[in-house]
């Protein structure tokens, strides 16, 4: 298992979490879209639908965990951060997939758990 170690760039960890950021935003962004071209009228039953708000509030709230978290101490602590954040996540294993390559190729995190 790979992990950043204490002498590990400051910017290599930055690099990671800005990397993983635009990564949430752009799937933020997609969901945004699928919602606002979703066919009308919706009912509230919609499950797709309501999976798509849900979907979503939940990278928003991953978004807001990493600009809480970025400013860790130490790039254990980063990698740490990173393996906790993707773990906990409430979106899909495809999105976790991406996150882990991401992280993974910055040398934070081992590319799966």
């Amino acid at each position: 298992m790979t992990t950043a170690t204490p002498d590990a760039p400051p910017n290599a960890v930055t690099e990671v979490w800005q990397r993983i950021r635009l990564q949430l935003e752009s799937e933020r962004d997609r969901v945004c879209h699928e919602i606002r071209d979703y066919p009308t009228p919706i009912p509230r039953c919609d499950a797709q639908f309501n999976h798509l708000l849900e979907l979503r509030d939940s990278l928003v709230r991953a978004l807001q965990r990493i600009d809480e978290s970025a400013a860790a101490a130490n790039p254990v602590d980063a990698a740490e951060r990173i393996r906790t954040l993707i773990d906990q996540a409430e979106f899909g294993e495809a999105v976790k997939r991406e996150l882990r390559s991401i992280a993974s190729a910055g040398e934070t995190l081992p590319a799966s758990r």
